[in-house]
């Protein structure tokens, strides 16, 4: 077995997660990982050619990769298809299964990345292509550290803490070019993402969530930002979740709903409309430092 410390919580894991790095054995587990076959229901669902489907307490899906089942916020069962790489099923399960397992632990999973500067986390989300982690990146060069990098799991209490995930950041092929190998491990996702074990900018210590910005390119020709308010606000929240997609196909989680409402009504959240044919990176993460460390004046 495998042990690690993510997110705040232990997990024992018949299957390496990347090379993140292992804990001793602890006292407690929190989340089980481990091989095994679909319960009869699940058989017959698939008989009937159905590939996923959720409830209150379970959530299963079937794809190349085999036939996941995530169960009462506490354990994720895999029965892998043939000839698949491990190195690949471990990639989903720190997506999908990870952020599924949260959701039954009355978590949101967003779809970003999360920096902290200051004593202050920040979400930098947007949709594939949106530019989200090449501003990540260079706010990182300007000092800022990260928590998380692609899901932060957020939870609608008081405190808003962001839990640290793991010092793995996801990046594009040409960046990954000029890292040393040692560092990077090719991610097979169908995006040609490579995971990059940067342990100098990982912050370990949680933060308290205090502002989201969401990344969109736009048909114009230079930057424009706004502070999203009411069901704008709401819908922007919601559409950088990280199971969106999933919730699409099988069902919108009432409860889901209600902790967006809750987050939403605690954080501000701008819209960055980016220019689609230009760079501006370094424009964007101006406009980030001015909202966070002087306060938007």
């Amino acid at each position: 077995m495998h042990y690690y410390f993510i997110y705040g919580v232990n997990i024992s894991s018949e299957i390496e997660l990347y090379k993140l790095e292992e804990i001793p054995k602890p006292t407690t587990i929190d989340i089980l990982i481990h091989f095994g076959t679909p319960d009869s229901d699940i058989i017959g669902m698939i008989n009937d050619k159905i590939n996923s489907s959720m409830n209150s307490s379970r959530v299963w899906y079937r794809n190349e990769y085999g036939i996941f089942i995530i169960k009462n916020g506490n354990e994720i069962i895999i029965e892998p298809s043939e000839n698949i790489p491990l190195t690949d099923i471990a990639s989903f399960i720190l997506g999908w299964c990870i952020a599924f397992i949260f959701q039954q632990r009355n978590y949101s999973a967003i779809h970003c990345s999360c920096l902290a500067t200051n004593e202050k986390a920040i979400l930098v989300s947007g949709c594939s292509g949106s530019g989200k982690s090449t501003t990540a990146l260079k706010l990182i060069e300007k000092g800022y550290k990260y928590l998380c990098d692609d899901i932060a799991m957020v939870t609608p209490d008081n405190s808003l803490s962001i839990m640290p995930a793991f010092p793995c950041q996801k990046i594009c092929r040409d960046v990954a070019e000029n890292i040393d190998n040692e560092f990077i491990q090719y991610v097979d996702e169908k995006k040609d993402k490579f995971a990059y074990f940067n342990h100098a900018d990982f912050c370990d210590i949680p933060q308290k969530l205090d502002t989201m910005f969401i990344i969109e390119k736009y048909d114009g020709d230079s930057i424009v930002f706004e502070e999203l308010k009411g069901l704008k606000k709401l819908n922007g929240l919601m559409g950088m979740l990280f199971l969106y997609d999933a919730y699409k196909s099988l069902t919108f989680p009432k409860e889901e709903i209600n902790r967006c409402i809750q987050i939403a009504g605690q954080i501000p959240i701008y819209k960055i409309y980016r220019p689609e044919s230009q760079n501006t990176v370094e424009e964007i993460c101006n406009i980030i430092n001015n909202i966070i460390i002087e306060g938007g004046k």
